[in-house]
């Protein structure tokens, strides 16, 4: 019940929309449903929640309006209802270019988008498949993937129909670092390398034994890091694919995040983190089980974990748990720069962090 309230006083807040930046091919954008998603079990306690009436922060951006809770993080903001209330799709991914231009898909093959910080609408639609991973190089150019071997690109102020490039099978990351530039990767082991034609997405084998590849991770054109179901790494150095290097003990890797080819941070769904630096991983474990995790420089991350937490790496070392949402895990979170961040959890809210708590 706590969301719902919450949602209730920053239905104020926040302003502006995504048409500037993008156009629907397939109908005119409609404004993303604002009613929240039912109470569950899953919804957090009053002992765990943020209250409406809670005393909070000024927020950094004054003109924003919008209450700062625990940590530096808003507080959560349904973004995806429509959906949800059709047959509870969810947000799957999150990529933000700025602290609050930010695009999401979900699991009915929508796009949203938004320009201010609470202020989302859907940008395209009728995709027909359910959107796994999106990743964005600017505000104007974005690539997503879905579990039907497609990807949906937007580029010079329209998006495409669905473009296939990998029949049959699951495309389950992409990544973006440029507008000419992109890899996504499927669970059969292969990669795909967008070059400028969005109908040619070059296949290449990085996985040879067909493990899952869950997810990739591109901080330039010439270094990438994809991640599988085995705990290996793989590292693109601009022409090529290098051998599996285990570095989970064979522990499925779900999600990579590289901010140059000097810093990643890789999670499983065991709460174990393999963190590269200096040219080597090393391996620790986490407080909480992270379901996603954002790297925008080197040396910084922002995870998020399956229990309504966050927490922050810096200085070598993670923070202890930061209670944002609840109980309710979260799905996604992409960090534009340090303490800028979105994250989205398993009822479509959405979150900022916004400082540095």
């Amino acid at each position: 019940m706590w969301a719902a309230i919450a949602a209730a006083v920053l239905v104020v807040a926040g302003g502006g929309t995504a048409a500037g930046l993008t156009l629907m091919h397939h109908a005119t954008p409609e404004a993303a449903a604002t009613t929240p998603p039912p109470a569950t079990s899953a919804a957090a306690s009053a002992a765990s929640s943020p209250s409406a009436s809670a005393t909070t922060q000024a927020s950094p951006s004054a003109s924003a309006g919008v209450p700062i809770g625990p940590g530096g993080w808003t507080y959560p903001k349904p973004i995806d209802q429509s959906a949800y209330s059709n047959d509870q799709a969810t947000i799957s991914a999150v990529s933000c270019v700025s602290a609050a231009t930010c695009f999401a898909v979900d699991s009915d093959g929508d796009v949203l988008a938004s320009t201010a910080t609470n202020s989302w609408q859907v940008a395209d639609t009728a995709n027909g498949s359910n959107l796994t991973d999106i990743s964005c190089a600017s505000a104007t150019f974005c690539a997503a993937t879905d579990e039907s071997g497609n990807v949906v690109m937007l580029s010079g102020g329209t998006w495409t129909s669905p473009i296939g490039i990998d029949s049959g099978t699951q495309l389950n990351g992409v990544s973006c670092p440029t507008s000419s530039f992109c890899v996504a990767v499927d669970n059969d082991g292969q990669g795909f390398t967008y070059t400028g034609s969005a109908t040619n997405w070059a296949r290449t084998t990085i996985d040879p034994n067909q493990d899952e590849l869950n997810s990739v991770s591109c901080p330039s054109t010439t270094f990438c890091v994809a991640v599988d179901s085995s705990g290996n790494e793989y590292t693109y150095n601009g022409s090529s694919w290098a051998a599996a290097q285990n570095i989970n003990s064979d522990n499925s890797l779900s999600q990579v995040s590289c901010s140059s080819a000097s810093f990643c941070v890789a999670i499983d769904g065991n709460a174990d983190v393999a963190v590269l630096t200096g040219g080597s991983w090393s391996s620790g474990t986490l407080s909480q089980t992270a379901t996603s995790v954002s790297c925008p420089s080197d040396g910084y991350c922002v995870a998020v974990d399956q229990n309504g937490g966050a927490l922050v790496y810096q200085q070598g070392n993670w923070s202890s748990e930061t209670k944002v949402d609840g109980n309710n895990s979260f799905k996604s979170v992409s960090c534009a720069q340090p303490n800028q961040c979105a994250a989205t959890d398993q009822y479509d809210n959405v979150m900022y962090y916004t400082s540095g708590g």
